[in-house]
């Protein structure tokens, strides 16, 4: 057998074999500029209500959402002239299944 040197090539890298991406040159319209003044809202008074989804199986879902904070946009208004909102909020849900769903121990 013959012993000859073999050159060792580097293991190519992701950044070797694939191009890097451009960032995507899509623009969303909100409806307002959300880059514009804000003011915080005080929330004076609620009715929370929960939208409830029953399932072929029997399992049944309660769901809602809860408002963590909101701004108003100053300056800013809907087509229809109503003040723009911008709103944080949580989805809340809970799920009651029957029995022979749920599992065992």
């Amino acid at each position: 057998m013959s012993k000859t040197k073999r050159s060792r090539q580097p293991i190519p890298t992701r950044q070797s074999i694939v191009p890097p991406l451009k960032p995507a040159m899509m623009q969303i319209s909100m409806g307002y500029d959300p880059s514009g003044k804000m003011e915080p809202v005080d929330i004076v008074s609620t009715k929370e209500g929960w939208s409830e989804f029953t399932f072929d199986d029997g399992s049944v879902i309660r769901a809602k959402a809860v408002i963590l904070d909101v701004k108003k946009a100053v300056g800013q208004f809907s087509d229809d002239g109503n003040p723009i909102y911008v709103m944080q909020f949580a989805l809340v849900n809970r799920v009651n299944a029957p029995d022979n769903l749920r599992k065992k121990g």
